[in-house]
């Protein structure tokens, strides 16, 4: 299947969760990226350690690796998230294994999968080295961890946003919102830094704040933030009418002609745009900065 047809198979879906165009246009762009990164990197076998549902539904993100082919495994400490994300996945016909571990000192042995990775994690630990340690640990190949971007345009924004609502600043260390961090940690462990660049570049700062989050918070029930490792992690969502959604998608006919619109605006920008724009600049605009290293010689 092509590219394309891979990500447009998936895509149609999102617009059911209403998680808004900002998390659409992140799931679209990183769909792009992994289907690239497992072509160039020939990567058969994926952990998503700890697969975290930042910004979006819970264990949706490593889906693009199972419809590219690869084999998944889904990990977290939380029996709770992975049973939902397992409702998730089946309901689009796709099989992971979701295990409950700790990121470190996990349960999978040495050398288990091509790639191990995760998304905007990093940032919320208080022991990164160590996590870092663990994938290295278990991949046969690469790791590869995407970030909040600390040198974005739109995080001052965000982050007077959280002032002015009197609210803690939720999104992680600011320190590790940084490459050079990551590639310090890196560098310590003597791994290889195979491939350095940012995904998820919009036409619109990083500020996380939708008009619907201002105004209410009705479509979304926050549940428990439970705290592993030391690490507390921002709240897992569940959306009031999954049922619904999974509804839909299991019935899903046609997308709209709104979202069909949508769809292709996003890919002209991409295309145009986000994959032409060097990293200098990405740097400053694209939300998720990223690292891919190799595995370390022991």
């Amino acid at each position: 299947m092509e590219t394309n047809d891979i990500i447009q198979d998936l895509q149609k879906y999102y617009p059911l969760f209403s998680e808004g165009y900002g998390t659409e246009y992140e799931r679209f762009a990183l769909n792009k990226f992994v289907v690239r990164t497992v072509e160039k990197y020939h990567i058969s076998s994926v952990l998503e350690m700890p697969a975290n549902g930042v910004m979006g539904i819970p264990g949706l993100k490593s889906m693009i690796f199972a419809k590219a082919g690869c084999d998944v495994t889904v990990s977290h400490p939380s029996r709770e998230f992975l049973d939902d994300a397992k409702k998730m996945w089946d309901c689009f016909g796709f099989d992971a294994e979701f295990v409950q571990s700790p990121w470190t000192h996990s349960v999978f042995p040495d050398n288990s999968f091509d790639l191990v990775w995760n998304f905007c994690v990093y940032e919320h630990f208080d022991n990164p080295r160590e996590v870092i340690r663990e994938m290295l640990r278990v991949t046969r190949k690469n790791i590869l961890l995407e970030i909040q971007n600390v040198h974005n345009i739109g995080l001052p924004i965000h982050h007077m946003y959280h002032v002015m609502r009197n609210e803690p600043w939720d999104h992680g260390d600011m320190h590790s919102m940084d490459l050079s961090n990551l590639n310090g940690v890196i560098a310590e462990f003597q791994a290889v830094l195979v491939e350095t660049g940012a995904t998820d570049m919009p036409p619109w700062p990083d500020i996380n704040i939708g008009l619907k989050e201002m105004l209410s918070r009705k479509h979304k029930e926050e549940i428990s933030r439970p705290t592993y490792e030391g690490c507390e992690l921002r709240p897992l969502v569940r959306l009031k009418n999954r049922d619904t959604v999974i509804s839909e998608i299991r019935n899903f006919k046609k997308p709209r002609c709104k979202d069909e619109i949508v769809y292709a605006m996003f890919r002209f920008w991409h295309y145009c745009l986000e994959s032409t724009t060097p990293f200098v600049l990405k740097r400053y605009i694209a939300h998720h900065p990223y690292i891919i290293a190799g595995k370390y010689d022991r």
